[in-house]
């Protein structure tokens, strides 16, 4: 029996959950039919409903393999997407113009469908009316604001998945393969949905071993020079630069390094080090307010000059510039820890100093 999974489009939806969603099926049926060569029919089977529950024509490239199926109760999915949100008032805008598509998710639920949602998309269901003594997740950046409006939705931050009964929920965008990884292991089983997991997910362990096995990469092991130098060179990355140094933390000459280095990582150990520093001075640009002799420092650096120019031949940019275009902090005027947010106009008016 196939299994129905109904992509529900709406106005500023993020179609990337409903593409991921497609992409996850694709990979899943393909494995079934390698387990089950026989099967003709796919294991999963897709469509895009619009509000009113009705079918939207798909590209061909997106389209299921057997044509527009038919629901069943019980083997039928509603993915309900997240909603581009500029703030939590537009969101509400947009839950209070979404009477169709609330109707359509109470409607399905109460048919006993399965009903899946990503991002801020558990805010329609729980406007809906079926979430409420649930267990449910959503996005940060509205969990405090949901949970004052929704408190009889429980709702649980440390994980990215949430599944009670047919309620199925995740809170990040980029958590909806693992959406809908959940939904080929409810209806398919776990040893499909691990198979589907290996293939679409990153796993540090498995893509470790893999490189190791490759001839031409065979001699970065955990034991290997290259592997112990680069450990020595992070542990190590405000002291200055000794070749000599590297080389005897890897048990290695400094020939046999230098020869390592361009074999394993194509480049030599001070490039790597400069890769750390560069990388340790944008995060320190990015998130903190230190000058740039400070940050100099914390990157193993006394002289600007040769600091600005290291920067910009890998990043593009200055750090005066990198800091402008990257930071993620408002600007040093307004960290005061318990100031309330005033707007500038009303600042002004009020007296307060900036």
């Amino acid at each position: 029996m196939s299994t129905c999974v109904d992509l529900l489009y709406l106005p500023n939806c993020l179609g990337g959950t409903l593409f991921s969603a497609i992409d996850v099926l694709q990979a899943a049926n393909k494995l079934w039919h390698l387990r089950h060569p026989r099967q003709k029919t796919p294991r999963f089977l897709w469509r895009l409903l619009d509000a009113d529950g009705a079918t939207l024509p798909l590209p061909p490239w997106l389209c299921s393999q057997s044509g527009a199926p038919s629901a069943q109760a019980g083997q039928s999915v509603l993915l309900v997407p997240g909603i581009d949100m500029d703030s939590v008032p537009h969101l509400k805008q947009q839950l209070d113009r979404s009477g169709a598509a609330l109707a359509l998710i109470a409607r399905r639920h109460a048919a006993g469908d399965i009903i899946a949602a990503n991002y801020n998309g558990a805010a329609m269901l729980a406007r809906a009316g079926i979430l409420d003594e649930r267990n449910a997740t959503i996005t940060w950046l509205i969990a405090g604001w949901f949970s004052g409006h929704h408190p009889k939705v429980r709702l649980l931050m440390d994980r990215p998945v949430t599944i009670d009964g047919n309620i199925f929920c995740s809170g990040a965008p980029a958590s909806s393969i693992n959406l809908a990884l959940e939904l080929v292991r409810h209806f398919a089983g776990d040893e499909l949905a691990q198979s589907c997991t290996n293939g679409l997910l990153y796993q540090p362990a498995r893509f470790e071993q893999s490189g190791q096995t490759l001839p031409l990469l065979g001699t970065p092991t955990r034991d290997s020079p290259v592997c112990k130098a680069r450990r020595w060179l992070e542990q190590h990355v405000t002291e200055p630069y000794s070749l000599d140094k590297v080389a005897e933390a890897a048990a290695v000459s400094s020939r046999t390094l230098l020869r390592h280095f361009r074999e394993v990582a194509d480049m030599t150990p001070l490039e790597y080090l400069q890769q750390l520093r560069v990388e340790r001075a944008k995060l320190l640009l990015e998130v903190t307010t230190a000058d740039l002799q400070g940050i100099m420092e914390q990157c193993g650096y006394e002289d600007a000059s040769s600091f600005r120019r290291l920067f910009r031949r890998q990043t593009g940019l200055t750090p005066t510039a990198y800091r402008r275009a990257y930071a993620l902090r408002a600007t040093r005027r307004w960290w005061r820890v318990g100031d309330a947010v005033v707007p500038p106009r009303e600042r002004a008016a009020t007296g307060l100093s900036a």
